[in-house]
């Protein structure tokens, strides 16, 4: 924080706020002071008519008298429009100016009243004046130029007065009047710094209760904007689900060329769409606590492997090579969520790299734990922007806004998630000389676990899905026509419900076991989808394989059955082919031969 802001540790307040606190200060404490000083002077009227004529007592009480009037007047005239950081200096001069004016009336009042042949006559003035100057301190201490202002013409005039008028030893008098003036000042200073200390405190408070209110402020925005798309993703992620299947069940049914390819094009459009949705919901998952690691030992070897083969497809159509070497090395991570990380960084090396460029990954065991590279010959990152890459909504070279290029999420998630992870991850990057991304993955595999990759990503199957019966259930008619059109076109025997009783109904007219269940997480009237599977697992007595199908940013959490498998919509049909492959090889291992 700037030193001319607040700082709360040492206590400071910026000049303005200040000198608005002190004006504040004297402000409120203008009645009680004038109070006091009016109680000061009778007492004193009446003291002095002992020592001094009535006729100058008089006047001199109705001069004082005016004073405070003048005193009462100057926060009366600034009750309408206020005291400000604009005007809080000004009217700490004309405080000042006051105190002062005030000090010269009774500093020359008492040199007017006093008889310096007479020892009462100079102890009642003198007394006087000490009160006046010793009352001050605390009213004055919110601001010190009033009370030096205040004693000084007071008690400086009046103790050369005595000093030079009268005889020795009263004219000692004067000599304790400069004595008390240096004490009053001392005291004064202290005084003002614990005042100015306590106005600190206190507009510390009401600055950090500003901050408390900001930042819950923040806090419910963020958290109705997790709700938000909670309660919607799933509703955005419907239609691109439905779309995707009937996507898929056209190819199935088009042979001509030019069809495919324009079907390729729409595909591609609906994939780039899925992805920014992805996106968006990967953020929110991350934001909302809705993706934990589940750590176990994981062959990094192989998982790299097997993501580079992934990209084998894209890199061939680009026109660009991808080069994989590495090392046997095995770690203790998320082998999902570390998949998520390296398919993230791949892309965006493809995504930047230019025909003819090459990407590679690269593996290696290290003393800090097992190195993971990612790099590409593409454009390249400046060195001013190897910060900025990392937030959302960030990307370089697209200008234009491409939404073919995504939302500039990905390095954000890549970032958010290799902190959840605990893994240190390094950026080395100048432009046309491309970017190298390296990730250290904790080492310390748990004794007794075996080595293996992305358990809970598809295979490539090599048993037909034609062996298999299944059951969706899904409450949307154009979800469910979808992929029982697709899962149809793929040899399965489907059968499909809007809901639990529908689909217990329906197996109880079909006397069908099915080998898996699909079901969609949220379903009408309430209904989920994990009540759902476990009705169905009840009345068909068995395990029952399942999959579950959701668009909401929480799910992930939800999937702690080992034969459960929730996939997030927009659902690849791809990917549902490779999964129900598995299925089917788990299915014909397990009948006789």
């Amino acid at each position: 924080m700037a030193e001319s802001q607040l700082n709360i540790e040492g206590l400071a307040l910026a000049p303005e706020r200040l000198d608005l606190s002190r004006a504040q200060l004297l402000k409120d404490r203008a009645p009680s002071s004038a109070i006091s000083v009016f109680a000061l002077l009778a007492l004193y009227s009446v003291i002095l008519t002992f020592t001094a004529p009535v006729a100058d007592i008089v006047i001199w009480a109705a001069a004082a008298a005016a004073m405070i009037g003048i005193t009462l007047l100057q926060p009366a005239l600034y009750e309408k429009r206020g005291l400000t950081t604009r005007n809080a200096r000004e009217y700490l001069l004309w405080h000042t100016v006051t105190a002062a004016a005030t000090g010269l009336i009774w500093g020359a009042g008492a040199i007017w009243l006093t008889d310096p042949t007479s020892d009462i006559s100079i102890y009642t003035t003198g007394i006087m004046l000490l009160s006046l100057t010793l009352g001050g301190i605390s009213p004055q201490s919110a601001y010190r130029r009033s009370y030096v202002g205040l004693a000084t013409t007071a008690l400086l005039p009046y103790a050369g007065f005595i000093f030079f008028a009268a005889e020795w030893p009263l004219n000692a008098v004067g000599i304790g009047a400069v004595f008390a003036y240096a004490f009053f000042m001392s005291a004064s200073a202290r005084v003002e710094i614990a005042t100015r200390d306590a106005l600190a405190v206190k507009q510390n408070q009401a600055l950090m209760e500003e901050l408390r209110k900001q930042r819950d402020a923040l806090k419910k925005a963020s958290e109705e904007k997790t709700r938000f798309l909670a309660a919607t993703s799933h509703d955005l992620a419907q239609p691109l689900h439905a779309q995707g299947f009937f996507l898929a069940a056209l190819r199935e049914k088009t042979k001509e060329p030019q069809q495919l390819e324009l079907i390729a094009k729409i595909e591609a459009s609906w994939r780039g769409l899925g992805n920014l949705l992805d996106g968006l919901l990967d953020v929110s998952r991350l934001d909302a606590g809705a993706i934990v690691a589940e750590r176990r030992s994981t062959d990094i070897a192989a998982l790299t492997a097997r993501i580079a083969d992934e990209f084998s497809a894209a890199t061939e159509e680009k026109g660009i090579a991808i080069e994989v070497n590495t090392e046997p090395a095995n770690a203790r991570t998320d082998p999902i969520l570390l998949g998520r990380i390296l398919r993230n960084l791949v892309s965006n090396a493809i995504k930047f790299t230019n025909e003819g460029g090459r990407v590679s990954l690269r593996v290696r065991p290290g003393e800090e734990g097992v190195e993971i590279t990612v790099e590409d010959t593409g454009i390249g990152i400046p060195a001013t922007q190897h910060k900025a890459v990392f937030d959302e909504y960030v990307q370089l070279g697209n200008r234009e806004r491409n939404r073919e290029k995504g939302l500039g999420l990905g390095l954000s998630i890549v970032r958010r998630l290799a902190m959840l992870l605990d893994v240190r991850l390094d950026l080395a990057s100048e432009p046309g000389k491309g970017t190298r991304f390296t990730l250290t993955v904790p080492t310390g595999a748990a004794e007794g676990e075996s080595a293996h990759g992305e358990a809970r990503g598809p295979s490539k199957p090599d048993a037909s899905v034609s062996a298999l019966c299944v059951l969706v259930v899904d409450d949307e008619d154009a979800i469910r026509s979808g992929m029982s059109t697709v899962l149809s076109s793929w040899g399965c025997e489907v059968l499909s419900a809007s809901n639990g009783d529908d689909a217990i109904s329906l197996l109880d007219r079909m006397d069908l076991v099915p080998d898996v269940l699909i079901v969609d997480r949220r379903l009408g009237a309430g209904e989920t989808g994990l009540a759902v599977i476990e009705r169905l697992r009840d009345e068909l007595n068995g395990d029952v394989r399942a999959i579950m199908m959701t668009g909401d940013i929480s799910a992930e959490m939800e999937a702690e059955d080992e034969r459960l498998r929730v996939l997030h919509k927009p659902v690849e049909p791809e990917l549902l082919h490779r999964l129900l492959g598995e299925i089917a090889e788990e299915k014909a291992a397990r009948e006789p031969a």
